[in-house]
């Protein structure tokens, strides 16, 4: 079939004729102008806005938390725990659905996930004592699934939205999974999730606040509330705050360093929980060692030793490793406003990385043993490692006073550096 290109209509892909009837002809050029005219909304008559509907109209509204509440109530399950990391968001949702719910919490389920500070278990012990529940603890999980295994593989993580998802995965759902298992049937866990709390929790959260996951109902009750109400419900309930959640603007269960600022969160950790600076410290050392001796599972992961490391500039990751020699580099100049030239490294290993090859013992664990200070740790305690660590440099520090240090810092770190001083370079 074939028409007058005056007559016949233009297709979108530029041919004048019907594509199926085109055959072998190469489409035309369009012409501008010689197309379908454009639609007209015609001349207005008089001056009334023009309305085009509600967008929200399309949009379910967030129901409120009584409502998600007596929706999970009408669900199947049989048993009811609060999910409470220590932040504000999940205590205030425990808090809530313990005053408020139609049913009872049969517990609160903290996660611990092996890289926290100890200050927000004891936090949550208190909340759960305050509220007479049962507080289960998940921290069962394989070893190949630790923190401190994984980084040694594949470093340290970064500020990206997988790599956090990992850290999510083998940190707290695992061990909360394992948990669950101890319970029969379907278990019913009362988030602090809100949707207001940024686009990604918006995305993820439901509208009716309710979720099924791994065969487990999720209900988020304070869904519809901003980070300014669950503060206003905190202040107003008088429920005791966290001094970590102040210090650190959240909860502190789990600083595996994804989306950490190394500059300035990593200072805080340091004059707040310095047996948490000690214990990161130790890590990197750990790292290093592995990058060191190529153990890392790709090349590349050599760039990731050190905790953070998401919140540094390019020149400070410019970190290259030679045939188990120390090659790293690390830029000495403050990344961020406001350290000082005194402050250029955060850790005595970053320091550390300032050293010549010549200077390195030449040892597949010459990190591991001038800086892993978790080395004290004994195999056999039943402590926590934090809890052991914490105590252990609590008793440091009037070992280094007695010697004449300013404090633990000071003396790990002459003593860390003593085999780059084998020339018998005194002590500073």
């Amino acid at each position: 079939m074939t028409c007058d290109p005056s007559d016949c209509f233009r297709c979108p892909c530029g041919r004048t004729a019907p594509c199926a009837d085109a055959g072998d002809t190469e489409p035309a050029t369009p012409v501008p102008g010689s197309g379908p005219s454009e639609p007209s909304l015609g001349d207005r008559t008089d001056d009334a806005p023009e309305s085009w509907g509600s967008l929200e109209a399309d949009t379910p509204e967030t129901n409120d938390p009584d409502e998600i509440l007596h929706d999970a109530q009408s669900r199947d399950w049989d048993q009811a725990f609060a999910l409470v990391s220590g932040g504000y968001d999940s205590v205030a949702a425990a808090y809530y659905t313990y005053h408020n719910a139609p049913f009872a919490l049969d517990g609160i389920i903290h996660i611990d996930t092996s890289i926290g500070l100890r200050e927000t278990t004891e936090y949550v012990e208190a909340f759960a004592d305050d509220l007479g529940l049962e507080l289960h603890v998940a921290d069962v999980r394989r070893d190949e699934d630790e923190y401190a295994t994984r980084i040694e593989t594949y470093g340290f993580p970064g500020a990206n939205e997988t790599a956090h998802k990992w850290e999510w995965v083998n940190n707290k759902d695992k061990p909360l999974q394992t948990l669950l298992q101890q319970f029969d049937g379907t278990t019913l866990l009362i988030s602090g999730a809100t949707r207001e709390e940024s686009e990604a929790r918006y995305e993820k959260v439901n509208a009716d606040g309710l979720e099924i996951k791994d065969g487990h109902l999720y209900a988020s009750p304070l869904a519809a509330w901003t980070p300014s109400d669950v503060r206003d419900y905190i202040d107003d309930q008088g429920i005791p705050r966290s001094a970590v959640v102040d210090e650190l603007s959240h909860s502190g269960d789990c600083l595996c360093g994804a989306y950490a600022d190394r500059w300035l969160e990593l200072d805080v950790i340091h004059d707040e929980w310095p047996y948490m600076w000690a214990y990161i410290q130790s890590l990197e050392a750990r790292v290093i060692d592995s990058a060191r001796n190529g153990n890392m599972k790709k090349e590349s992961y050599e760039d990731y030793v050190l905790w953070g490391h998401g919140s540094t500039t390019e020149r400070e990751l410019d970190q290259r490793l030679g045939n188990r020699e120390m090659t790293l580099c690390q830029a000495c100049e403050p990344a961020a406003p406001g350290i000082g030239s005194g402050d250029a490294f955060q850790t005595v290993t970053e320091a550390a990385l300032q050293l010549d090859e010549s200077e390195v013992p030449d040892s597949e664990t010459a990190f591991r043993d001038a800086f892993d200070l978790t080395q004290a740790i004994p195999d056999s305690s039943d402590e926590h490692p934090l809890d052991v660590l914490r105590r252990g440099y609590d008793a440091l520090d009037e070992v280094a006073d007695r010697l004449g240090y300013e404090d633990h810092q000071e003396l790990v770190e002459d003593r860390a550096l003593e085999p780059a001083r084998a020339d018998g370079g005194e002590r500073k």
